[in-house]
């Protein structure tokens, strides 16, 4: 427990040190959510109607609250990598796994947490935070999936920010299933984030909770995660 608190102690120091991640970390989501609470029904009152268009606004917008951390995450990792550390944990008293898995779960909470204020705070959808809950949990897992997958396929963070663009927009794509009306919307769930967007979809208009995308959805990601994770300790 000390040995976390002081991982977490430094992770809070290097996030503060680089502007770049301090604003990644606690500025963006908070501009987002404001920017989802302010401009999106003054457009709606002032230009064109978007009500009918809130929940796939919904799910464009809070796609990109893991991606942020993601990126947060994968930069702290890519630091150490440069500064040889994760080659010194092999020998120090903390084991590598279980440094890895706190790197993970450390933005990862922040990303479950942003996520799970989302809805509250900017009024778009309306939805039982209880049964918001799984969901939630989904979303944040990509932050851990995209900060493995920028470490594992870039050696340096001009790599990195090619990475982060590529599989961002990835992250992206299943929206493009609810305006396909027929089974072909299937071949986007290799996407992992695809069985998210279908589950939260069936509980922002119908209030239910799509038990079979749900499942799927957490089966997909946990081994994703686990196929990543054994790549990154192989490759480092």
């Amino acid at each position: 427990m000390v040995k976390v608190k002081q991982l977490f102690i430094n992770d809070m120091r290097n996030i503060i040190r680089d502007r770049l991640l301090l604003y990644c970390a606690f500025l963006i989501p908070f501009i987002i959510i404001i920017f989802t609470r302010l401009v999106i029904p003054w457009i709606s009152d002032t230009v064109t109607p978007l009500e009918p268009m809130y929940p796939i606004i919904f799910l464009l917008i809070i796609i990109m609250i893991p991606i942020m951390f993601g990126f947060v995450i994968g930069f702290l990792i890519m630091d150490e990598r440069d500064e040889h550390l994760l080659t010194v944990l092999r020998v120090m008293p903390i084991s590598r796994n279980v440094y890895l898995i706190y790197r993970m779960a450390f933005l990862t909470i922040f990303s479950f947490l942003y996520t799970m204020i989302f809805p509250a705070l900017t009024g778009l959808v309306d939805i039982n935070l209880v049964d918001y809950i799984p969901h939630a949990v989904l979303l944040s897992l990509l932050t851990p999936i995209l900060g493995l997958f920028a470490n594992i396929l870039a050696h340096n963070k001009v790599q990195a920010f090619a990475v982060y663009k590529t599989f961002g927009g990835i992250f992206f794509l299943p929206l493009f299933a609810f305006y396909i009306n027929n089974d072909l919307k299937y071949i986007l769930g290799v996407i992992p984030n695809f069985w998210t967007f279908m589950a939260l979809d069936t509980l922002v208009t119908s209030g239910t909770q799509d038990v079979i995308a749900l499942t799927i959805g957490f089966i997909t990601h946990f081994i994703l995660l686990g196929v990543l994770f054994y790549i990154f300790n192989k490759k480092f």
